[in-house]
């Protein structure tokens, strides 16, 4: 990527992920040169005109919305045409992706760059009237590229239903013309490269001149929001594969969760919480059918959030922030109260003996940090099960409560104590460990022989 950044230039997590998608292009040579052109325009137009050049982007960022429902017809028409079992259906899904890609993403670029070189497009301007504004500025390498995306011919033929498939001379007829089915689609894939590649090279020019952006008032709309999610559950290094919103309520379609990622899955919605504050109910929800989703609601994340602020930046916040997160999302499945508290329990133990067992051989050779280090964790965990507790009601609050005190005190008996007494300590939690095995995870357990 060295012909469009230097080394110098710090690789945010936004900048990173404009490169990444630019480096598995299927159409690397256009993409790259569309990204190069673009960086350079903006860059220019940044250090000449910034406050315009600032405001024109801007424009364009408030259209997301209208870009993400474009993106996701166009994804849609490719999966129809890469299903279709007949010509027929292929050339009505690539006419559909043609049109969908030229009236919107190519248009809506095309304006940008028009408006960036100080010309304006008529207010709902043709696409042929885009293509001759286009064509008129041949000094600009990027507006002859965008111009030979445009054929209105095949547009309006699709627009017109003025287009058919003929079986007998296995060939699509565009307005009763001949045309290559291959080209039309091929047509559609390299325009949409084009335009993908202009936001990465807008990407490149805004961090390369960052000095430079005039930012208006933050009011993103949902689809940056959106976005900050995605990015969130990436530094969780847990995966999604779409987000949807139904109101206050975003949806995550995710791998299958399984004992392994839960932790991740937890750490995913506590950053997305942290990332958009106005969501009130998280629902990931897997791939295979017949598994339930795992709903955490404002309660759940509030009190996880709660347990991770009082750790600071030092301390990992999981398991323990995931303790209080994962009794709300028992409760949301319609577990009972004293299924979520013995999942709980039976988690949170699991962890203080399993720290237990893995410092062992230090603390058993006197290691006063060994025994900091375990004597710190399990306060923690008691912390965690006590977010937990106040979740809960009656009997099964008041057992998380019991177990969390009991750990709490015996942190407290075990600190005068020498490391090698600590091998053998908190034998509370060897019992509940016994008691409550398997934990009972709706979302994996009722499919996975796997236990805690």
């Amino acid at each position: 990527m060295r012909h469009l950044i230097d080394d110098s230039l710090p690789l945010t997590v936004k900048l990173l992920n404009h490169l990444a998608v630019l480096a598995l292009s299927d159409r690397p040579l256009v993409a790259h040169r569309t990204a190069l052109l673009a960086r350079d325009l903006v860059a220019f137009h940044l250090k000449s005109e910034p406050e315009l050049t600032c405001s024109v982007i801007a424009r364009h960022v408030d259209r997301e919305p209208e870009m993400l429902s474009s993106h996701r017809g166009q994804i849609a028409y490719r999966d129809a045409y890469n299903r279709a079992e007949h010509q027929e259906e292929r050339a009505r899904a690539a006419m559909d992706l043609y049109r969908a890609v030229l009236e919107g993403d190519v248009k809506r670029t095309a304006i940008v760059v028009l408006e960036l070189l100080g010309r304006a497009a008529p207010q709902g301007a043709s696409l042929a009237t885009v293509r001759d504004l286009l064509a008129a500025e041949d000094g600009h390498p990027l507006c002859q590229l965008l111009a030979s995306t445009i054929r209105p011919e095949w547009r309006n033929a699709n627009a017109h239903e003025d287009f058919r498939w003929d079986p007998v001379n296995s060939t699509l007829l565009l307005g009763g013309h001949p045309a290559d089915l291959e080209q039309v689609l091929d047509a559609a894939v390299r325009a949409r490269t084009i335009c993908h590649g202009f936001e990465h090279g807008v990407a490149v020019a805004y961090a390369q001149n960052a000095p430079l952006i005039i930012w208006g008032a933050e009011d993103s709309n949902y689809v940056g929001r959106d976005l900050s999610i995605l990015q969130a559950a990436g530094q969780a290094r847990f995966p999604v594969l779409d987000i949807r919103r139904h109101g206050d309520l975003v949806q995550l379609d995710v791998p299958d969760v399984s004992i392994e990622t839960l932790r991740e899955a937890c750490r995913a919605i506590l950053r997305s919480a942290v990332a958009d504050p106005s969501v009130e109910r998280w629902e990931l929800r897997q791939t295979s059918s017949g598994r339930p989703p795992l709903c955490v609601d404002r309660m759940g994340t509030d009190a996880g959030l709660q347990v991770e602020e009082s750790l600071g930046e030092i301390v990992d916040p999981l398991p323990f922030s995931a303790l209080p997160l994962l009794a709300n999302a028992m409760t949301n499945a319609g577990e009972s109260s004293e299924a979520a508290a013995s999942t709980v329990l039976c988690l949170a133990a699991a962890h203080v003996v399993g720290e237990r067992d893995r410092l062992s051989p230090a603390l058993a050779h006197g290691d006063p940090a060994a025994k900091n280090e375990l004597i710190s964790t399990t306060k923690l965990i008691s912390d965690g099960a006590k977010a937990a507790a106040h979740l809960l009601e009656g009997p099964a609050r008041r057992k998380l409560l019991a177990f969390a005190e009991v750990l709490a005190g015996d942190c407290h008996r075990l600190k005068t104590a020498p490391p090698f007494e600590l091998v053998h300590g908190f034998v509370p939690a060897d019992r509940t460990l016994r008691r409550h095995a398997p934990a009972r995870l709706p979302w994996i357990t009722r499919f996975d022989d796997s236990a805690v």
